[in-house]
């Protein structure tokens, strides 16, 4: 069966769909298309709007606001009204639900002209494929694709009922996926989990509607559903992604020049979470039913990235992997290929000084470390495997080696007290010269998540879906707690703290990282070495002290604490019966962070080497 795997929107204009690309790669008779390129050039023209002015909002609905659900219901409309739905109260209702939750008026605005908009496209949009001449209509969902998935769907089943449509992604993992079938008659088939068995036997079928066996397909059969189970697969058979449909397709927007600078080629080297499979985090719900790690052999990730490369031009990569391999991860061979690549992992936040100037060493210049709070107390209740100590000593060692840290701050989590809150709010007016988190926010139940599957376990009950999915997944009958990824909870054992005080504190939290954000570009805290003294730059707005000369035992102290070290041996090694003293003089200007036994400074070594250098210096011994 000839295929054409579709991405809809709201990918990233600035990647290509691995999904589709990877899987198109695997098969020989399937195609792809980037639908979401053409609902952007669409859009445009159908708001009248300069593309440069429309491009930022399409970021912020694809990815700010996807937890309103925004990016599914403009293309709800496109899809059969539910019983007793009335179109203008829909909207009504709708943009109170958006204005309630602080989106801007203008915005809403623009969101209800897409959803009109968005009617238009759609059986455009389904012409066009079917155009393509062929038998079968794939399309990958993840996040806010499932309903511009659906409705592209529906309207190719209404041009061509003897067409084949499937889903696949995220949003079509276990249960999810069997309740988009039944809640979408005209979808014929959807894949759980890993697709390239499925695309194999769809690929090798030789007509629309044939019987099929393969791990993760769900059919219909009669008027029930035949599933066959997920399986997880090794990496070993799993093509290079071919990314010359985007490009193609990105080369005919006439205004590519706005979106060519920032692609990045999407690639992996794993799949699951090792970190996941010992200790879950209790929120994360990343991994559905490929949980198990399965890793490719470090050797090929220089081999990975030079294909890709060399085929596209593109030297900005961006791994999709949810951890980072703990050995074998090619990383060292990458930093001697001798290439000007550019890349992007996620990787958890205790590596140290040597593993991170390896990472920098191999053109890693961004990363997404996890690290969601700041407390110690917090992170145990989150299984993070990490202390704030880590956390902080990542975020030094990134500022130092120029790594853009991508991160997130997390409260609200089932057991945090007010301790673990007041703990953050003391300590990040010392922090601004580091990087801030990109979002202060409560934690999710997501389904997978240990929250979701035992949350008894944790003290909280569910409540039910997120708010969000009654205008998604709207009218009487629908199935909602099937369909949906987030969900609503409330907390069943005895608060750790006045309700009232704990949202309070939580606000603050937030106004504080917002002047953190605010002030981070003018703050300044760094040292130089020099053959027997350290010079102390601080200037970080409202708690800096100005320039500091320190020299013997007072040098010898601080140097035993950089990149973090144990307290004990600095003071021994300072020698001095006034050390004590100083490091708690050092700890409250915040200078240095104590925690348990171990000391970090936090100043940023200010070597005058470029970072390549300082990642070379790092990468070639060990952490401290």
């Amino acid at each position: 069966m000839r295929l054409v795997l579709v991405a809809p929107p709201w990918n990233s204009l600035y990647r290509p769909s691995i999904q589709i690309a990877t899987l198109a790669a695997a098969g020989e008779r399937t195609a792809c298309e980037y639908a979401y390129l053409d609902w952007c050039e669409f859009a445009i023209d159908a708001l009248g709007w300069e593309p440069a002015r429309f491009i930022p909002v399409y970021d912020t609905i694809g990815e700010e606001l996807y937890g309103l659900g925004v990016g599914d219901w403009i293309f709800g409309g496109a899809l059969p009204a539910a019983e007793g739905m009335d179109e203008p109260a829909v909207r009504a209702e709708y943009a109170a639900f958006l204005r309630q939750r602080g989106v801007a008026p203008d915005l809403v605005s623009c969101v209800l002209a897409l959803r009109q908009a968005a009617v238009r496209f759609v059986a455009d949009y389904a012409g066009r494929l079917l155009a393509t001449g062929a038998e079968g209509f794939g399309f990958t969902t993840s996040f806010s694709q499932l309903l511009p998935a659906l409705a592209l769907a529906r309207a190719v089943k209404d041009q061509a009922p003897d067409r084949y449509v499937f889903l696949g992604g995220a949003n079509c993992d276990r249960p999810m996926g069997e309740a988009v079938m039944r809640a979408h008659p005209f979808v014929d088939a959807v894949v759980q989990g890993e697709g390239e068995a499925a695309m194999a036997a769809l690929e090798a079928a030789g007509k629309p509607g044939e019987p099929l066996s393969a791990p993760g397909l769900v059919q219909r059969d009669g008027t029930g559903l035949r599933v066959s189970p997920p399986v997880n697969q090794t990496l070993d058979a799993v093509p290079v992604p071919r990314y010359d449909a985007y490009f193609d397709r990105l080369r005919r927007l006439p205004w590519r020049t706005l979106i060519e600078p920032e692609v990045a080629l999407p690639f992996q080297m794993s799949r699951g979470c090792w970190w996941g499979e010992k200790l879950q985090c209790t929120f994360c719900g990343e991994n559905g039913s490929g949980m198990p790690y399965r890793s490719r052999p470090g050797r090929q990730l220089v081999d990975t990235v030079r294909a890709l490369t060399e085929r596209h031009g593109v030297f900005d990569t961006y791994a999709v992997d949810t951890i980072l391999a703990r050995d074998d991860n090619g990383l060292a061979e990458l930093a001697e290929a001798e290439v000007d690549i550019t890349t992007f992992f996620e990787v958890k936040a205790n590596l140290g000084a040597k593993e991170l100037g390896v990472l920098r060493s191999a053109g890693v210049t961004m990363v997404q470390p996890g690290i969601e709070s700041l407390s110690s107390g917090a992170l145990k209740l989150l299984r993070k495997g990490a202390t704030g100590f880590h956390n902080l000593r990542f975020l030094v060692l990134c500022r130092e080696l120029g790594i853009d840290a991508q991160w997130n701050l997390l409260s609200a989590m089932p057991g945090e007290t007010a301790a673990m809150l007041e703990e953050q709010l003391r300590l990040i007016p010392f922090l601004t010269h580091l990087a801030p988190p990109s979002t202060v926010s409560k934690v999710r139940v997501d389904r997978y998540s240990p929250y979701f599957e035992q949350p008894g376990e944790f003290g909280i009950e569910l409540t039910g879906p997120e708010a969000k999915y009654r205008f998604v997944h709207p009218g009487p009958g629908v199935d909602r707690a099937a369909l949906a990824y987030s969900f609503e909870h409330r907390e069943t054992r005895e608060p750790r703290g006045d309700a009232e005080s704990m949202t309070a504190l939580r606000r603050r939290l937030g106004a504080r990282v917002g002047l953190w954000k605010k002030l981070h570009g003018q703050s300044r805290l760094d040292y130089r070495f020099g053959p027997d003294l350290t010079v102390v730059q601080d200037l970080r707005p409202q708690v800096g002290v100005g320039r500091r000369v320190l020299r013997g035992w007072e040098d010898e102290l601080f140097r035993a604490l950089v990149h973090g070290g144990r307290v004990s041996q600095a003071l021994e090694k300072a020698g001095d019966p006034r050390a004590a003293g100083t490091l708690d003089a050092w700890a409250a200007a915040g200078w240095v962070h104590l925690e348990g036994l171990r000391g970090l400074v936090l100043a940023v070594h200010d070597s005058r080497f470029d970072e390549l250098g300082r990642a070379a210096a790092l990468g070639g011994r060990d952490a401290g």
